[in-house]
């Protein structure tokens, strides 16, 4: 066959599949979206967050979406692409001319290679970054919610580690009336206040996830009584001013082995054993990242495959068997890490598993059909 045709068949199928994978990728990540919507509409609607937060955590949340989207957009784009050909004849056409099943996996292998490379930048940087920026901003919307996740009526824990109760609340002005607020912050010195009126004015904290408000109350008392002495004391005031702040660090707990850089977790690997359940988990998600890296080259053989099947239903046929492999893939990569975490397996042989297991249904299905 002339070189030129061979090149134009290249072409034809890597825009193909493509096309179909920039789609595929962008839909799964609009699915995966919807499945937030509730808590977005939660920090928007409920603790009043700022449109460029919210705007803010759906793209990071779209990066980090992107570690699972695009090998099952991948794996999409084969499988529908490869239908398409087998359904219109021209896989049988191409085969006709002396185009081998082989010969024609060589452009989606390509292909693999730089889905595999960008995989692998993502899942070392983009992806932990992504996610640890999501948890930052949840945090700071979380730390900043005040009159807003106050309920009137009743008593509020959640208020800067106060006992709150106010009688109404006014979300518009920041104002509450009729205020009863119990200070457990020193065990040994509680502190009870009690006023007519308190304004709450949001100071600027000295961080990103820290927050920080002025309290100023109005036409009220303090009351304390010294537990030691068992003295009892009385200030009335026409206005008291009460500091309240949080410190982010009381907030931000051990990272998730998934929201660390791939640099910062080789170091914690070389800090840990591997007999501790943190090395366990930590060289878990090591070789997670490197089957997911080498996935699209399983994947290339899988979607063949399962694409070249003729059958009547070209979109949805392999649109759902795409998304059942997917998924049992998925799940052996769980089983995998269950299976480091309670030290039955090596993680280097537990994260394989799914590639090894995906490497021959997709070559039998691949040979049966070439």
């Amino acid at each position: 066959m002339p070189t030129k045709i061979v090149k134009k068949i290249d072409q034809y199928i890597l825009e193909e599949i493509t096309t179909t994978l920039l789609g595929a990728t962008s839909f799964i990540i609009f699915v995966l979206l919807m499945f937030q919507i509730l808590r977005i509409a939660d920090y928007l609607i409920v603790h009043r967050a700022s449109l460029s937060l919210i705007a803010q955590m759906t793209f990071y949340l779209c990066i980090s979406f992107l570690s699972t989207a695009l090998p099952l957009g991948f794996l999409i784009a084969i499988s529908v692409g490869f239908a398409r050909l087998s359904s219109d004849s021209e896989l049988i056409a191409m085969k006709a001319h002396g185009y081998s099943l082989l010969r024609l996996a060589l452009p989606v292998c390509v292909l693999a290679s730089a889905v595999s490379i960008f995989s692998a930048h993502m899942s070392r940087k983009w992806v932990p970054q992504s996610m640890w920026a999501t948890k930052e901003i949840q945090i700071k919307i979380a730390n900043s919610k005040v009159v807003t996740a106050m309920r009137e009526g009743t008593f509020n824990t959640g208020f800067f580690d106060l006992l709150l109760f106010a009688d109404e609340i006014d979300s518009k002005t920041n104002r509450l009336h009729h205020i009863f607020i119990y200070d457990e912050r020193e065990p040994k010195n509680p502190l009870t206040y009690v006023a007519q009126e308190a304004e709450i004015i949001s100071l600027k904290s000295n961080s990103e996830l820290g927050a920080a408000v002025l309290l100023r109350l109005y036409q009220g008392s303090v009351h304390h009584n010294h537990l030691d002495t068992s003295v009892y004391e009385k200030l009335d005031f026409a206005a008291y001013n009460l500091h309240l702040n949080v410190n982010e660090n009381q907030y931000i707990a051990v990272p998730k082995p998934q929201m660390i850089a791939q640099s910062h977790l080789l170091q914690k690997i070389q800090k840990t054993t591997p007999m501790t359940h943190e090395g366990r988990q930590l060289r878990a998600e090591y070789w997670r990242r490197i089957a997911t890296t080498l996935s699209p080259f399983v994947f290339v053989f899988l979607g063949i495959g399962l694409g070249s099947f003729r059958q009547r239903t070209v979109k949805s046929g392999p649109l759902l068997t795409s998304f059942l492999v997917f998924f049992l893939y998925w799940i052996l990569q769980i089983l995998g890490t269950e299976a480091v975490t309670r030290e039955i397996l090596p993680p280097w042989i537990a994260m394989q598993i799914p590639n090894a297991l995906g490497c021959v249904v997709g070559w039998i299905s691949f040979k049966l059909c070439g």
